[in-house]
């Protein structure tokens, strides 16, 4: 029998994890990694009867690669905790790994749900992805380092499964917002620490690229009133990076030009 390990990385304790893990119940295990201790995390986690590693994770590639070390099955499946896998698409990944592909990982679909709306066309990167590599052997899938991890792969792809993860965007619009903000200030971040926090021109017309993008080319047009939203967020996403991106490079500047006096006191 091939062996599944489930993988959830939990950051703030969210409030969807119970249900996450209970749709996991097909798994031989369930690891979830919990940064800084969020106990509500811990008890549901526990309750489920999922394998607990707690720590400081000061970045979520960190998490990740704790977590993946963690997993003892063959392959692994990365859910994130907003999310469901129905059954559907459980007997679909356990199916097709009974069968033993010949390749390495495999892509599933993401549907984006606004509360209990399905939005499925318009969606960017910068909001969420509409297909992403979820299910792949241990030790084939790593991280790069940085406050937004981005996946690296080894090995061969095995294809894409029809069943979709069910991902929920925002139980409303305000959610959505609030996940706009955590994303683009995490991105922010890492920009301001490499000191590249861009220009705000580029980062415009990246915006308005991004909008049409959404819109048109991802056809979000077809998703009436809920499509120009997600175009529009996924448009101003760039301008409030470069935005806070400047904005934290500049009071670094800043604090490292007050603290320079005092050094040169200690030092004399």
């Amino acid at each position: 029998m091939v062996s599944l390990s489930a993988l959830v990385c939990v950051h703030d304790g969210e409030a969807e994890l119970a249900a996450c893990l209970r749709s996991l119940s097909f798994c031989d295990e369930v690891v979830v990694v919990i940064d800084r201790g969020a106990e509500r995390a811990r008890e549901a986690a526990r309750r489920a009867g999922a394998r607990v590693i707690d720590g400081i994770f000061p970045l979520p590639s960190q998490a990740r690669t704790a977590g993946a070390a963690a997993c003892s099955g063959d392959w692994i499946l990365e859910v994130e905790p907003d999310e469901h896998i129905d059954r559907a698409l459980a007997w679909e990944i356990r199916a097709v790994l009974q069968m033993r592909p010949q390749g390495d990982w495999f892509e599933l679909p993401i549907d984006n749900y606004v509360g209990d709306t399905l939005v499925r066309h318009g969606w960017t990167g910068a909001l969420g992805a509409d297909r992403a590599v979820r299910l792949s052997r241990r030790e084939v899938k790593s991280w790069t380092p940085g406050r937004r991890a981005v996946a690296r792969l080894a090995g061969e792809s095995a294809g894409a499964l029809t069943g979709a993860v069910r991902r929920i965007a925002g139980q409303d619009l305000g959610r959505l917002l609030q996940r706009l903000d955590r994303e683009t200030g995490l991105l922010a971040e890492d920009l301001a620490e490499a000191g590249q926090p861009g220009s705000f021109m580029g980062a415009l017309l990246a915006g308005l690229g991004a909008t049409m993008g959404s819109y048109v080319l991802r056809q979000g047009w077809r998703e009436g009133r809920m499509g120009v939203v997600v175009a529009l967020l996924s448009g101003l996403h760039p301008v409030l990076v470069q935005i806070r991106a400047a904005e934290l490079a500049a009071g670094r500047v800043e604090a490292a030009a007050s603290a320079a006096p005092l050094q040169r006191a200690a030092a004399g």
